[in-house]
């Protein structure tokens, strides 16, 4: 397996496509694709111009439904959920969605099946228009091991802007980035430093960032829908 391709079990590829699907606005012209892929004549998706929802049709059905924003993805997320996967068909649906190659093997060190998916990041290279911590909405994104790390070293200066949220009967969750003493949320990374000489944003907890951060984009196609520049330098990529 190459450096920039990762391995993922049929279960754990089914909720990457999920994933995929409810990170971004509506991708009307992949969900049609995916669904002429999954259903065969079953469901017929209709669009219509300029508007960024569309009309579903199963058959044996009179009535079309009209499906868009949140509601049209989770619709999608449920046809991908409910479908019964061959490695094949879901191979062929992850090469629509993640836009790359991938390949049906074999996991040599569990003998598991999966899929190998490249994740196209050969070419990336940070420019630091530090747009990911700008713009980007992942205060959610943040996890237990995230704050057991902050905690570990001492970094109460991080620890101040996370929010614990308790629910009952479950494992505490978290947001970050939460203006101290207060529940809104900071427009931007509290520790995202412009230098006035370059003109580049600065990470002054480099070392210590989250996991989200550190992983970010997980691939090139990620890059793109976010609005990363790293692959705009013509020489790569």
């Amino acid at each position: 397996m190459g450096n920039n391709s990762i391995f993922l079990t049929l279960e754990e590829a089914i909720d990457a496509i999920v994933i995929d699907f409810r990170q971004y606005r509506p991708q009307i012209l992949l969900f049609c694709s995916i669904i002429n892929l999954i259903s065969g004549n079953e469901i017929r998706f209709q669009r219509e111009a300029r508007k960024e929802g569309v009309w579903v049709n199963q058959r044996g059905r009179t009535k079309m439904r009209w499906l868009e924003g949140a509601e049209l993805v989770e619709y999608m997320c449920t046809r991908v959920r409910r479908t019964h996967w061959t490695i094949e068909l879901l191979a062929a649906a992850c090469r629509r969605v993640f836009q790359s190659r991938v390949i049906p093997v074999v996991d040599q060190a569990t003998g598991c099946e999966g899929l190998e998916i490249e994740t196209q990041m050969d070419f990336f290279e940070c420019c630091q228009c530090g747009r990911c911590c700008r713009t980007l909405d992942y205060h959610h994104e943040v996890g237990a091991e995230d704050v057991k790390m902050w905690r570990s070293l001492g970094r109460n200066d991080i620890l101040r802007w996370v929010e614990t949220v308790h629910r009952k009967d479950e494992t505490p969750r978290y947001r970050i980035w939460v203006v101290p003493g207060t529940r809104d949320l900071a427009p931007i990374c509290p520790f995202l430093k412009k230098d006035p000489t370059t003109n580049r944003w600065n990470c002054t907890i480099h070392n210590a960032k989250p996991h989200i951060c550190r992983n970010y984009p997980i691939s090139r196609k990620h890059a793109v829908m976010t609005g990363c520049r790293g692959f705009e330098n013509p020489k790569r990529g």
